[in-house]
């Protein structure tokens, strides 16, 4: 069956379109392409901030709030990620027989393409980005890149679909929850890591780990698993693959020229070249698109150097685990800029990691007066290190500007997630370019 066949004569709902696009680009493939398709969300217009002109012609809307009539109407929900299954309306559809998907979970089941899918608590943007820079450097316009990236619609990737050969698709546990629905994987599949995430939506570490293991699980033959021997949790998700399993280690990149900081990039690199040789890619591409490969915005990118400072942005680390490994990165004396909201994430290894290390030579709470425990324990722990409390990006990055002398790296790797003060973390990481460029030199 193709993605037409299965949607002619539904009656689709949009649960969700959301700020970045995504959501929107789904819906309007669907009006555009003359499906019957009504989207919704919770924000108004106004507020979700698309331009008139992003809307397709003849897309119904239903904004500013979800509607008991909405769910009743339709017979298939395409929900966004973040709303979660339950939902009171997702589960009222249910009860009515509506399908409940992701858009994601639609192309993987229905592509013409071969999927890779990659996930990982850590590193699946750097891998997934490096994987599909090798293979376009082997299949020169025959590959798409889509999944967890900000402003990518799923749907309007089968679009693009003719004369391709690979889809790579970064997938997040959010996405993959709804593959155990379809039972469906990709045909390959690569996973980096598995560390706490996300426990302020997952009750335990079971159930966010269950959702990851949609990657594999629905996985058939001639496919393969490549998985991380280094990682325990990335070891446990490759079990319940049924297909064969490649391992890889963190060595196996040290023999590979590249430009990216920090060993769990080694790790990411080996992720990546171990998929790649086992599709059949030569070396000698796999080399040159490695060690060209400059890495991903906002993961350890080096934004300006300024009298002698180094401004680095990791605004992606919204987990303790993540700000860890950039700490592990960074060569010489940090000024950390840190915090924000929540996740319910163990805190204690970073904490510990800010207090002993004596390259972390101050510290910057960003955002959020809740982190109570974390900025308490710091406070008793290294009361010398605090510079103080920024209400605001442009105010973090003076105050760190003040602190910081010649050969320091200024390092914005929150630990924390961005919903205080920021619509997202890439909208806490373009603050964060727009305060360093901003300053005068």
């Amino acid at each position: 069956m193709t993605i037409q066949e299965y949607l002619t004569g539904k009656k689709i709902l949009v649960f969700g379109i959301g700020r970045q696009g995504g959501g929107l680009g789904d819906a309007n493939y669907l009006a555009s392409n003359g499906y019957q398709v009504r989207a919704t969300d919770i924000l108004s217009k106004d507020e979700l901030g698309h331009d008139k002109s992003a809307y397709a012609p003849g897309l119904e809307l239903s904004l500013g709030g979800h509607l008991k009539s909405d769910i009743d109407w339709c017979d298939l929900i395409i929900k966004n990620p973040a709303v979660p299954d339950d939902h009171p309306l997702i589960q009222r559809a249910k009860s009515k027989g509506a399908e409940v998907y992701t858009s994601i979970s639609l192309f993987v089941k229905y592509s013409p393409l071969k999927t890779i899918g990659i996930t990982g608590t850590r590193g699946k943007t750097t891998t997934t980005t490096l994987i599909y820079k090798i293979m376009e450097a082997a299949y020169p316009g025959k590959v798409l890149l889509g999944g967890n990236i900000p402003g990518n619609s799923a749907l309007s990737m089968f679009a693009e679909c003719e004369g391709k050969l690979y889809a790579v698709l970064e997938l997040s546990s959010f996405q993959l929850h709804s593959f155990h629905a379809q039972q469906v994987s990709p045909n390959y599949s690569v996973v980096t890591n598995l560390h706490p995430d996300h426990l302020n939506r997952y009750p335990d570490m079971h159930r966010y780990r269950y959702d990851k293991e949609a990657l594999v699980r629905y996985q058939k033959p001639p496919g393969f698993t490549v998985y991380n021997t280094e990682n325990e949790g990335s070891v446990k998700i490759a079990s319940v693959s049924p297909v064969t399993k490649y391992p890889y280690e963190s060595k196996l990149a040290s023999s590979y020229q590249t430009k990216l900081l920090g060993a769990h990039n080694q790790s990411n690199l080996s992720a990546a070249i171990t998929l790649c040789t086992k599709l059949g890619i030569e070396d000698d591409v796999i080399r040159q698109a490695v060690a060209t490969f400059t890495g991903v915005a906002y993961r350890l990118e080096q934004i300006r150097t300024l009298r002698g400072v180094t401004f680095v942005n990791d605004t992606t680390a919204t987990t303790p685990v993540a700000a860890l490994t950039a700490l592990s990165a960074i060569k010489g004396n940090i000024i950390l800029i840190c915090g924000g909201e929540s996740k319910k994430l163990p805190q204690t290894d970073l904490i510990k990691e800010i207090i002993n290390n004596d390259h972390v030579k101050k510290i910057i709470f960003l955002g959020s007066l809740n982190l109570v425990d974390f900025t308490d324990a710091l406070r008793r722990g290294c009361p010398d290190k605090i510079a103080g409390q920024a209400k605001s990006m442009s105010e973090a990055v003076s105050l760190a500007q003040s602190v910081s002398s010649v050969g320091d790296t200024i390092l914005l790797s929150p630990g924390f997630a961005s919903f205080d003060l920021f619509k997202n973390e890439f909208d806490r990481g373009a603050q964060f370019n727009k305060a360093v460029l901003s300053l005068k030199s």
